[in-house]
């Protein structure tokens, strides 16, 4: 039997880097565990794991056989390694919404309302007493400073700013320069085709029947992405034909403005976004100020407003 650690599918730099860290807690724990990823990490992470001389994990397609998995950043099979079933999980460590998971005999099962899995597990680590390395420290403090957007991001809570602090300290950084490098790098997208963005950070999520999308790519500076809007448009309406959900929804972040500007598709989704962000005047592109993070200011709203 094979035992494996993975983050969701379309994984950003909180699900690497808690995947990797977890691999270093269950070792003190004597349990053997990899940290896999599903597909390539995005260019964040590439330079935090380059940056932090760190081996990026092996990438898989789908779940192997005689295989168990624990599950950080998500707790479901929907956003998982395709071909996993419940029966196959150990675990999971979350800090997002339940997503109806069942199984047939106990799990362990963490999931705590915080800025990002990677404060969870640090946690963890001095909940039992042990220091995490000072490689880990550095890749948790990155897993906190992306999910929480250097804990600018509604989802931060005082819990994310005292272990951000705390591992800045064991890893000896500056989270503030880090922050900035790593939004560079997050923004970078010379070379990368308008489909690879959008899908860059996509969740799939099923609520009252319906199949639904959404994706976020957050930068610095979103006009030269916004400028080919109608491109953007074209390309989301066909990934919903193509991959059959009945909603989707896709916003560009602006960082540094604190703003999110959703795309949406069809009439379906403008509906959907007017009831649940009190809009007036509704287009196929719509500002939300103040909006940055998916799991607290889109989903739940959007959710709230499907009928």
């Amino acid at each position: 039997m094979s035992y494996f650690i993975v983050g969701h599918r379309s994984p950003d730099t909180d699900a690497v880097v808690s995947a990797i860290a977890f691999e270093e807690y269950l070792k003190k724990d004597k349990i053997k565990a990899e940290a896999i990823i599903i597909g390539k990490p995005n260019r964040e992470t590439e330079f935090v794991l380059k940056k932090f001389k760190q081996k990026s994990p092996e990438s898989f397609s789908k779940a192997l056989l005689k295989s168990k998995f624990y599950l950080v950043d998500h707790g479901g099979v929907d956003q998982s390694i395709p071909g996993l079933k419940e029966d196959d999980i150990m675990g999971v460590i979350d800090h997002h919404q339940m997503t109806g998971l069942k199984t047939t005999e106990p799990i362990f099962y963490r999931c705590e309302p915080i800025g990002s899995t990677s404060s969870l597990i640090a946690k963890m680590f001095w909940e039992r007493g042990w220091v995490p390395s000072k490689k880990t420290a550095s890749l948790l403090a990155s897993g906190i400073i992306s999910d929480t957007l250097n804990l600018t991001s509604k989802t931060a809570t005082r819990e994310d700013r005292l272990i951000l602090k705390k591992l800045s300290q064991i890893a000896n950084i500056d989270s503030k320069s880090l922050s900035k490098e790593m939004f560079r790098a997050k923004s970078d997208i010379s070379g990368m085709d308008l489909k690879k963005i959008i899908l860059n950070d996509f969740k799939d999520y099923e609520h009252k029947g319906k199949k639904i999308g959404i994706g976020v790519f957050e930068t610095v500076d979103p006009k030269p992405f916004n400028q080919e809007k109608e491109k953007i448009l074209n390309i989301l309406d066909k990934i919903k034909i193509s991959e059959g959900y009945d909603f989707l929804f896709f916003g560009s972040v602006d960082i540094i403005k604190r703003k999110t500007y959703l795309y949406l598709v069809s009439k379906e989704e403008m509906m959907i976004a007017q009831r649940a962000f009190d809009l007036v005047k509704i287009e196929n592109l719509v500002t939300l100020d103040g909006v940055t993070s998916r799991k607290k200011e889109l989903v739940p709203f959007i959710f709230k407003s499907i009928r």
